[in-house]
């Protein structure tokens, strides 16, 4: 419990957002969503997937992915901020790129 509430505060504070914006958008309260934080309360899997999914733009996977230097959950929060202020068009246009880039490191490494 207390992995999850780290998490969702850290996520939602890299995000620049407040737990009212949190909360107002995954349709909870204010409240709730602090007593989550704080480890008062265990949040279902269907509430903690709208905190995640539909407050912070994020996959459930990517809310739980780390890897041995930790740095994996920064650069997910920094790439959904960046996403978050572009046009629809945009964040299209970028993950076709992100994708291509992906799928060529892959082969360079692949072809080692």
């Amino acid at each position: 419990m207390a992995e999850v509430a780290t998490r969702l505060r850290h996520f939602r504070t890299s995000a620049g957002i407040t737990q009212e914006t949190l909360a107002r958008s995954a349709k909870l309260t204010p409240k709730f969503v602090s007593q989550i934080e704080n480890g008062h309360v265990n949040p279902s899997i269907g509430v903690l997937a709208r905190l995640v999914e539909d407050g912070l733009k994020l996959p459930l996977a990517a809310f739980f992915a780390s890897d041995a230097d930790g740095d994996i959950r920064d650069d997910l929060t920094k790439l959904v901020s960046l996403f978050a202020i572009q046009s629809s068009d945009v964040r299209r246009c970028a993950l076709r790129v992100m994708r291509a880039l992906c799928e060529d490191c892959a082969e360079t490494l692949t072809d080692r």
